[in-house]
């Protein structure tokens, strides 16, 4: 990050249990954030102007559920 870079604060809804969660960017530009609420862990990466990635890992205590 360089100086000039201002701590600015991401923030969305967490896509488990719907609360808000807020994180700060890294040196990486990756902004890494764990839900209060469900302790749920979200990777989320800026790609581009239009363009995000947010990569969902659940609690050690949780399991994804297969339908179909």
């Amino acid at each position: 990050m360089n100086e000039q870079e201002l701590w600015v604060s991401f923030s969305w809804y967490c896509p488990n249990c719907g609360k808000i969660v807020v994180g700060y960017k890294d040196s990486n530009g990756t902004i890494k954030v764990q839900c209060r609420h469900c302790e749920t862990t979200m990777i989320r990466r800026i790609k581009g102007r239009r363009h995000d990635t947010i990569d969902l890992y659940a609690p050690r205590n949780q399991e994804q559920l297969q339908t179909g």
